[in-house]
């Protein structure tokens, strides 16, 4: 066993031993410590797996292509996309590396270069889904060596959901010459999140039950599916004047420059703010509002509302709201003055405590006690 200043390079320290007839090395960590703890995880996955079949050797770069292969197939092209972001940046580091060989101590000092807490969490996350698959699916590893790796703490921000007043600002402030206006009534009509909508074509549109078929991939196998949701008059009269001036017979909102639908709109909303001159909030805060004013303001049930947005979970659908329950006012509210410091109320509580004589004996049989 050893531990050695790479002093060729100056890069950090390094580590090597040799098992079963077989040396071990690795490259250059940071700290001694970081070698240290390193060299000890791997001997410990050495001794775990010895006497059992050695899986085929497999590098991560080689894994990784066809992790991506599989994902670019499953997930959604930002998901997809993201998983590439990550899975590059690691192998720049250790993308010739044997996928057994690279430890947990190798995968935090990765993470640890990531410039939040919040960036660590989901790298670690993505590494964690591409393990799994290698474990699974390509059988090259028995361990996934980044479960015993903790999340770091993070707060989120707070969600900014915006008013009513600003709402009715954002719509005055869309150019009705475009698709803006039209975007904005539809993704509060139907409480849709942006790609569901970027999604709809005509033949999700049925006018005469006056019903729209949404089409999301929110589910645990990752296949699209399709939920109804009614349409009121307001959506009803959008759609039914988008159709008859349609240029093509597919997408609701077509991008107009290429004839096929749009993958996203990333400048839409910051730019509409602006205009609008309200706080800056994306797509997705227009479905809180929605929630939120219907629960509020119009007193809808939370099971309904559940049913609008979609969620499989009732829990889910509380998040959004976040709303406090009548029973956790009740509770409170049934302890209200009960804490009041006015003199008369403090003078009357010790009378009543020395001319109840059953109270004075209870006093005393607890500090015998």
């Amino acid at each position: 066993m050893a531990l050695w200043k790479d002093k060729t390079k100056a890069r950090g320290w390094r580590y090597g031993f040799q098992y079963l007839g077989t040396r071990y090395s690795s490259k250059w960590y940071p700290t001694r410590g970081e070698a240290a703890a390193a060299q000890a995880d791997q001997k410990k996955l050495l001794k775990s797996t010895a006497g059992k079949p050695t899986p085929a050797a497999m590098d991560f770069k080689t894994a990784a292509a066809l992790y991506l292969d599989y994902s670019e197939r499953k997930h959604a092209k930002q998901t997809f996309e993201y998983k590439r972001f990550v899975l590059r940046n690691f192998s720049a580091l250790h993308g010739t590396e044997a996928l057994e060989r690279i430890t947990p101590q190798q995968i935090h000092s990765y993470l640890s270069t990531r410039k939040t807490n919040h960036n660590y969490n989901s790298h670690k996350r993505d590494l964690c889904a591409f393990w799994a698959y290698a474990i699974r699916v390509l059988k090259v590893v028995r361990e996934n060596p980044c479960q015993d790796l903790e999340r770091m703490p993070y707060t989120p921000p707070r969600k900014v959901i915006p008013s009513e007043i600003d709402i009715l600002k954002l719509i005055a402030a869309a150019n009705p010459k475009t698709d803006e206006r039209d975007l904005l009534t539809v993704l509060l009509l139907t409480l849709a999140r942006i790609d569901e909508i970027l999604r709809l074509t005509w033949a999700d549109v049925n006018f005469d039950q006056s019903v729209v078929s949404l089409w999301t991939r929110k589910r645990k196998d990752g296949n699209l599916e399709a939920d109804l949701l009614p349409m009121n008059e307001d959506l009803h009269a959008v759609l039914w004047k988008r159709w008859n001036a349609r240029t093509q017979n597919i997408w609701v909102f077509p991008n107009e420059i290429t004839g096929t639908r749009f993958a996203r709109r990333p400048h839409f909303m910051s730019g509409l703010c602006k205009r609008a001159d309200v706080k800056p909030f994306g797509f997705h805060a227009l479905r809180h509002f929605m929630a939120s004013f219907l629960a509020d303001r119009k007193k809808v049930s939370k099971m309904t509302i559940s049913r609008l947005l979609r969620h499989k979970s009732l829990g889910t659908t509380e998040i959004y709201l976040q709303s406090i329950g009548e029973g956790q006012r009740a509770a409170l509210d049934s302890v209200r003055g009960m804490f009041d410091v006015a003199e008369n109320r403090c003078v009357d509580l010790c009378v009543d405590k020395v001319e109840n004589p059953r109270i004075l004996e209870e006093n005393a049989e607890s500090k015998v006690r």
